[in-house]
């Protein structure tokens, strides 16, 4: 079943379009999600909720968005934060809700190539 861990996909639907209503009245969120929400943005925020489905045919579209689109730490932060109140009006826990930021995050370095242990191996080579 799709979107199982978070109650299914009328669950998913509701908290997407409640997120998509948050984001478009964010005005640091202009720049990535418009008045007309792209395809591909819906796609990211599906696949972040899709915790158990890794299909490459599923994630394809929203790795390319992210890819586009380049969204910065600070832009992923509001995003997720948005997305966080969406599922939480939607009755998702605490925990599932922390591993759907998890895997946005993940999602967006992967599409950028952006890799945890690059990013510390960066900073110890400033600190030297």
């Amino acid at each position: 079943m799709t979107y199982e861990r978070i109650g299914g996909e009328a669950i998913a639907n509701a908290a997407i379009d409640d997120f998509f209503h948050r984001a478009q009245d964010d005005d640091l969120l202009t720049h990535l999600i418009g008045p007309v929400i792209s395809a591909g943005a819906r796609s990211f925020m599906a696949a972040a909720l899709d915790l158990d489905n890794d299909d490459e045919a599923r994630l394809a579209p929203a790795l390319a968005w992210l890819s586009d689109s380049g969204p910065e730490d600070e832009d992923l932060d509001h995003m997720v934060g948005h997305l966080a109140l969406a599922l939480e009006a939607q009755g998702v826990g605490d925990e599932i809700i922390a591993e759907i930021a998890d895997r946005a995050e993940s999602l967006r370095d992967a599409a950028l190539g952006v890799w945890p242990d690059e990013d510390e191996e960066d900073e110890d080579e400033v600190a030297a």
